[in-house]
């Protein structure tokens, strides 16, 4: 429980943190005003002096997440940055795999994703992007992103009744990470031209 001896004094961060904790131990659909409140060890009531509703607390961790999304690094090579920065988009929210679940409603707009999105948009450009279609890159970028994120089948589908694999697939179902650094490649390089 996160509360001692009944001292602990509520303030936002307190709840988001508690509310954080309650996503990653039992999932987004645990969260609720009285779970949280039970985790803090107050009634719920104490928690509307602070948060409005359910949505409200939505907003905040989903906020509060994406305040560490990945930076791009320093070097020379720009699509190799690019590429670099969507992996480790991918791998942080791998982390925090029931952010995705919010970023997808895309109902709840988070001010430190801006972060994200603006130096995604311009390491689309530094690496070729015309700036006409760096909008529509990054949002194909963002729905591959989500789209390996979300879709929990470990082969994605099964076609014809087989699974979706092949005897010279090289991608293990069992290494997310590898196969969306493979569908992030071919997509980077279409969106910068360098498939024609």
């Amino acid at each position: 429980m996160g509360q001692r001896d009944g001292r602990q004094r509520l303030s936002r961060p307190v709840i988001v943190a508690a509310a954080r904790r309650v996503v990653e131990a039992e999932g987004l659909d645990a969260l609720t005003l009285r779970r949280v409140g039970h985790e803090l060890g107050t009634g719920q009531a104490s928690l509307y002096r602070h948060i409005a509703d359910r949505r409200e607390l939505l907003e905040l961790i989903a906020d509060d997440v994406a305040r560490d999304l990945p930076r791009p690094r320093e070097g020379d090579d720009p699509r190799r940055r690019l590429l670099d920065l969507w992996r480790a988009g991918h791998d942080y929210l791998a982390r925090h795999r029931w952010a995705a679940r919010i970023i997808a409603d895309g109902d709840i707009v988070s001010p430190h994703a801006e972060r994200f999105a603006s130096a995604a948009l311009a390491a689309l450009v530094d690496a070729g992007c015309p700036e006409s279609e760096a909008l529509r890159g990054y949002r194909a970028l963002w729905h591959l992103l989500l789209g390996h994120l979300l879709n929990a089948h470990p082969l994605g589908h099964h076609v014809g009744g087989e699974p979706a694999t092949s005897p010279g697939d090289n991608v293990s179902a069992d290494d997310p990470g590898a196969e969306f650094g493979w569908a992030l490649t071919r997509l980077v390089d279409g969106i910068l031209g360098r498939d024609r």
